[in-house]
């Protein structure tokens, strides 16, 4: 009976310390990506950039997606590509298109899954040094995506 009442408050304890630690941890809500988003539709819009811009969580999964009217069909998909890379390896695509390009990451990176892409414009998204999600910006130029990407971050600084 010892033993099962051990077992069972170890198994509660766990459980507690599980749920404190995750409303400690940083989420991306709602709020900020809507204020991410329309930051970075504004700055595209500004210059008459035809892109899509992607945010996704911390797991990858998309919470918004804004694509012009008139931008390419694959800009959908690169922009996600980007928004879940920069997410899934804590950087931005430009460092890891850059480290293939200069031999200090391996050309076949991009193998690593379906969804990662060493391409400009996708930038992961940091609260509280944590990150929690990542934008990624498609169909223009690689500069001119990461510039838009991280004009949408700008709303986090506020």
């Amino acid at each position: 009976m010892k033993s099962l009442f051990l077992i069972l408050s170890i198994f509660v304890t766990s459980m507690t310390n599980a749920q404190t630690n995750s409303t400690q941890r940083p989420i991306l809500t709602d709020v900020m990506v809507n204020k991410i988003m329309q930051a970075a539709h504004a700055e595209a819009e500004k210059d008459g950039l035809l892109v899509t811009i992607t945010v996704v969580d911390r797991s990858g999964q998309t919470l918004a997606v804004l694509r012009h009217h008139d931008a390419g069909v694959h800009t959908l998909r690169s922009s996600y590509k980007k928004a879940y890379t920069a997410c899934s390896q804590k950087r931005e695509t430009a460092e890891i298109a850059q480290g293939i390009k200069d031999g200090s990451i391996s050309k076949e990176f991009p193998s690593l899954a379906e969804d990662i892409i060493a391409m400009d414009g996708g930038v992961p998204i940091v609260v509280d040094g944590v990150v929690v999600g990542g934008i990624g910006v498609g169909g223009a130029k690689g500069s001119e995506d990461i510039r838009i990407a991280k004009a949408g971050l700008e709303t986090l600084k506020q």
